[in-house]
């Protein structure tokens, strides 16, 4: 072969990523269409494989069949690798100067996310629509204004204060929608927007999707949800006579069998989008939500609609109006106009309040009590503010304001980033597989690729924290990376989801999943992995995920303090291999660092790492008493399909 051929980058990819149409600008175009129809019209020139409904691939599919001879005039035209073998090969440096001219970065990437890059190329060279978005919308910019590392009410109340601030069109995605405190809040924002609409006179469309799977979606994965089914008691959306001033429309999106619509995202007048790690429920979890701005919010914008794939009635308004800058810069703090005063925590916070209240809005100037501290804009216990996420008796066993609080040790929920300019970014999704098996074909998608070219490309260390850590493929790269020195901190949730996880093909409990780790490392490599259980800022110990007391639901990936992945997507089989997730890859260390300077000071979870055969020990020598191993026998898997089954029916799920 010539170096032409064999290069990571292909001339199709790179033709199709400089493409000037994607799903957003033909949809504007065509508004009486569906963005599944039209995915399936476009790029005709570029594709490699036929793309049809199969139910075996994501949307309106991505089908491998036997090429034609017109695809292989295609392949040889682009000089198209047939597998992803080159992924196994380090990307040249003439490689790297590619790969960064195919997404519109504003500025060169670091070389590390450009080699992760150049894997999810390949990806897309093989499978055009794996990664859920138009491939010239891959690559991307923007800037982080906020994360929140917290409970799900803060960030369910950012959802609200987002919503109210909408002045045309919405569109809002959760996996389990249940009728609850966090889902009232959001009916609560459609009201008051609806309100706000009339005294504009102007109407605001919003578009909304969840999964509740339902027989019927073995012949229509997606089903749009009439008024009568969402007044039920276990959904409870708004009357439409509630919100008068707003066009809602609603679909149901699964792919059965295992293919669930796991994503958590919301975008605002095509400005800002959300995107999340929670459902919107009550869970007494610790929860992860960035607010992006920038171009980045086109490309989320285009998946969305590939999500949605079916006709809108009516289109969103804004399908021709792609993202603008904000005038005069992007806006960080409380600067920002999505900005509330609870955003503000700590004593910098209490101070910015002091300055920004209104009247309406006091604080109390009452000297706080002595365990008290302020956190989403009032003074409350630590306690108390984790309780709020659907756990009101438990109760504090690790004392949470030091005599002498640094500012650097504060619990601080709300990150206000630092101001920074555009950022490179890329999504890294993957559409749902509903066939139970996992095979390793079901890892050609961008998620995966992103995390394995993490591993892969890391040269000093890798952080992860996630509910569950099973799939075999990021289990074995955290294992070869810890192998060649590459330090791999683990912040897992021991007990997460346990009855799952221990089905056959899922990979095991976290627990069995630390014991065969170590196992099979040798002394230096097990110096090299670091697995933390979750612990909650006022305990002083793990909990037990079955209790439902203090977990963990973050889902984040940093590689060399540089490279950030954070989005829907856990490291379990059911993510790996079969959901829809939605995830964002950042080239920032600045934001990285406050990344983890925050999961720092609002857990404690790097105070309780495993010793080194996999099991979790306190300062006296004890094992956890709560600890709950599910043994993979009948009474195991009957467990296991309990779990599963009230998950997937929407009644259940982490």
């Amino acid at each position: 072969m010539t170096q032409k051929q064999t290069r990571q980058v292909s001339d199709r990819v790179y033709a199709i990523t400089h493409s000037k149409e994607t799903v957003t600008t033909a949809f504007a175009s065509s508004q009486d269409s569906s963005p599944g129809r039209i995915m399936k019209k476009l790029y005709r020139d570029y594709r490699r494989h036929k793309h049809k409904d199969r139910g075996s691939s994501w949307s309106v599919g991505v089908q491998q069949d036997t090429a034609t001879k017109e695809e292989h005039s295609t392949r040889e035209k682009y000089h198209v690798q047939p597998d992803l073998s080159s992924l196994s090969t380090e990307p040249t440096q003439a490689d790297l100067d590619r790969a960064a001219e195919c997404g519109d970065f504003g500025r060169r990437p670091s070389d590390l996310f450009l080699k992760m890059y150049v894997d999810v190329l390949a990806v897309i060279d093989k499978e055009l629509w794996s990664g859920v978005v138009s491939p010239p919308l891959l690559g991307s910019r923007g800037v982080v204004t906020m994360s929140i590392i917290s409970v799900i009410p803060d960030i369910m109340q950012h959802h609200y204060d987002c919503i109210v601030a909408a002045r045309h069109e919405i569109f809002l995605a959760t996996n389990f929608w249940q009728a609850s405190t966090s889902s009232q809040k959001i009916c609560q924002a459609l009201k008051e927007l609806s309100r706000r609409a009339e005294r504009r006179g102007k109407r605001v469309v919003v578009k909304a999707m969840y999964d509740r799977a339902h027989f019927k979606m073995f012949t229509h994965n997606r089903v749009y949800v009439e008024e009568e089914e969402w007044l039920k008691e276990v959904v409870m959306l708004p009357k439409r006579s509630e919100i008068p001033w707003i066009d809602f429309e609603l679909v149901n999106y699964h792919r059965p069998l295992l293919g669930t619509f796991h994503t958590k995202f919301m975008i605002v007048d095509r400005k800002i989008a959300l995107v999340a790690s929670n459902n919107i429920q009550d869970r007494p979890n610790m929860e992860m939500m960035v607010h992006l701005e920038g171009p980045i919010v086109d490309s989320l914008y285009d998946m969305a609609l590939l999500c949605w794939s079916k006709p809108m009635h009516p289109p969103l308004p804004l399908l021709n109006e792609p993202f603008q800058p904000p005038m005069g810069g992007y806006k960080f703090g409380m600067d920002n106009e999505y900005s509330t005063l609870h955003n503000l925590d700590g004593s910098k916070g209490a101070e910015l309040y002091h300055r920004f209240a209104q009247q309406d809005h006091p604080i109390n100037d009452t000297p706080p009590e002595a365990d008290k501290v302020f956190i989403s804009g009032r003074y409350q216990t630590v306690t108390e503010h984790l309780n709020a996420g659907n756990q009101p008796n438990t109760r504090a066993t690790y004392a949470t304001v030091p005599q002498t609080p640094a500012l650097t040790d504060e619990y601080t929920p709300h990150v206000l980033h630092a101001i920074h300019d555009e950022c490179p970014m890329a999504l890294v999704n993957r559409g749902p597989r509903g066939s139970p098996t996992n095979p390793r074909q079901a890892l050609h998608n961008t998620q995966d690729v992103a995390w394995l070219a993490g591993l892969k490309y890391a040269k000093k260390k890798v952080f992860i924290q996630s509910p569950t850590f099973n799939a075999p493929p990021v289990v074995e790269a955290v294992l070869k990376a810890a192998r060649r020195g590459v330090e791999c901190t683990l912040y897992i949730d021991v007990g997460f989801n346990d009855g799952g996880e221990a089905l056959p093909d899922q990979g095991g409990t976290n627990e069995q999943v630390a014991k065969k780790m170590y196992a099979e490392l040798d002394e230096q490599g097990k110096q090299k992995l670091r697995m933390f259980w979750y612990t909650g800022k006022d305990q002083n110990k793990p909990i037990n995920a079955s209790a439902r007391k203090r977990n963990c639901h973050i889902k984040l990936m940093i590689i060399d303090d540089i490279v950030g992945i954070v989005g829907s997507g856990n490291h379990d089989t059911q993510s790996w291999f079969h959901s829809q997730e939605v995830n964002v890859m950042i080239d920032n260390p600045k934001v990285c660092e406050e990344w983890l300077d925050a999961i720092r000071r609002n857990q404690n979870t790097h105070l309780h790492e495993l010793q080194k055969d996999g099991i979790y020990r306190d300062a006296d020598g004890n094992v956890l008493a709560d600890s709950v191993y599910i043994k993979p026998g009948f009474l195991g898997v009957i467990k296991g399909m309990r779990s599963s089954i009230a998950r997937v029916r929407g009644k259940s799920g982490p």
